[in-house]
């Protein structure tokens, strides 16, 4: 008999033995009536002991309840059908576990007014409650901070949480009811929050939203296509989290050298600044690039077996732009192979040939970066490769070696 939906705040109990399931490890227990919570629903499993005994797990096995605990010799002499078994729920995981259950309803309330085109797509708790909403819209950092608002709002309303047991027939007919199961003939057990949410649940509930305290979003994040899971933080944990928010914004204001309230405004100009510095810096790469590329162009580079080679080490390019200095080289450019090095803690190389030259150097190139833990792929004719472990004069040699291979064809 499932007596935690009679009163889900009693957290001690006296039980008796129903009957035993036995495991090499452990030993189930069915009472013949319990509080304690089985894992079901997104919500984890009462913990607490049994007859002074650790409870492992609770499960739900068809309709009974099963209460595991170590199989050991004291379990099994205390544990016997119709012997008396005292229950203790642990009070704080318990009550945790319902305040982060109850605030789910309250926020798929507060989506459903907010996007109202949304299914509720499941929830679990962990160390925080995880929302899942299924909608086609994509949800805004904007649109948590109103559902957070809204949730809060119904805490401090203080609206009483029911539960009722309906038939199935009844639970069909209601008109926006959550439910994220298919429903048989069963009787439907139904949560309301008064004017607010009604959903079936077979969970554990405050009796008020003002029980609840604070409600805090903490992330989001897409799970899937449609489907975007919300994590949040109620109670103390929420406190906890809002405190730490309050801390960095602190802490970001005294840096900045201004008050909390023009953080925002400060940070936009920075980062306008930023991103013009940014675009300031990419130009004069380009024009550094630009520069060495002419003059790269002018020394001629060396000749091997009738091709100009031209080799260069710039160690502020990265990926992007060692692959773009190599092209600038080549275009353009006649019976030329170019063979470009950068990067600071990993290296890149770019390495090509100009169009009137057929040769083969990505093999050879991209043998060289897996050698040193890069790797690397492209055309046979132009290749570039990054990941690179090992210093520049290194690579540059062992390159140069592979592409001198390939256009003399001393290939081994």
């Amino acid at each position: 008999m499932k007596k935690y939906w009679d009163d889900a705040f009693v957290f001690d109990f006296d039980g008796t033995v129903l009957d035993l399931i036995p495991e090499p490890e452990r030993l189930g227990v069915a009472l013949e009536a319990t509080y304690f919570y089985p894992e079901g629903g997104g919500q984890p499993a009462d913990r607490g002991t049994l007859a002074g005994l650790p409870v492992l797990d609770v499960q739900e096995v068809g309709e009974t309840i099963v209460h595991w605990v170590p199989r050991t010799q004291q379990s099994q002499d205390l544990l016997r059908p119709g012997a008396p078994a005292r229950g203790a729920i642990d009070r704080d995981y318990r009550i945790n576990n319902m305040r982060l259950h109850t605030t789910c309803h309250l926020l798929f309330g507060a989506a459903r007014k907010l996007f109202g085109e949304v299914e509720y797509a499941g929830f679990n708790i962990g160390a925080v409650g995880n929302l899942y909403l299924e909608t086609p819209r994509q949800i805004r950092p904007d649109d948590l901070r109103e559902m957070a608002r809204l949730a809060n709002e119904v805490v401090v309303e203080d609206r009483p949480v029911n539960a009722r047991i309906v038939r199935a027939a009844e639970a069909r007919a209601m008109r926006d009811l959550a439910v994220n199961y298919e429903m048989g003939e069963s009787d439907v057990r139904i949560i309301t929050v008064e004017g607010w949410d009604v959903a079936a649940c077979s969970g554990t509930h405050m009796h008020s939203t003002v029980e609840l305290g604070p409600i805090k979003l903490i992330a989001r994040e897409v799970h899937k296509k449609n489907v975007t899971r919300i994590d949040y933080a109620v109670g103390k944990r929420a406190v906890e989290e809002m405190s730490k928010d309050e801390k960095s914004l602190g802490e970001t204001a005294d840096l900045l050298s201004t008050s909390r309230e023009q953080v925002f405004q400060v940070v936009r100009k920075l980062s306008g600044d930023l991103q013009n510095t940014q675009k300031d810096l990419r130009k004069m790469r380009e024009r550094l690039m630009d520069y060495r590329v002419s003059e790269l162009r002018a020394s001629g580079g060396e000749l091997l077996g009738g091709v100009r080679l031209i080799t260069d080490t710039v160690d502020y390019l990265d990926a992007a732009a060692v692959k773009a200095m190599a092209t600038k080289l080549l275009t353009g450019a006649a019976n030329t192979v170019a063979v470009i090095i950068g990067g600071a803690d990993t290296l890149s190389v770019a390495a090509g040939c100009s169009a009137d030259l057929n040769l083969a150097l990505a093999g050879p190139v991209v043998a060289v970066a897996k050698k040193y833990g890069g790797g690397g792929g492209g055309k046979p004719t132009f290749v570039t490769a990054g990941g690179i472990q090992w210093s520049v004069a290194g690579l540059m040699s062992e390159v140069k070696q592979a592409v001198a291979q390939v256009i003399t064809g001393e290939q081994p």
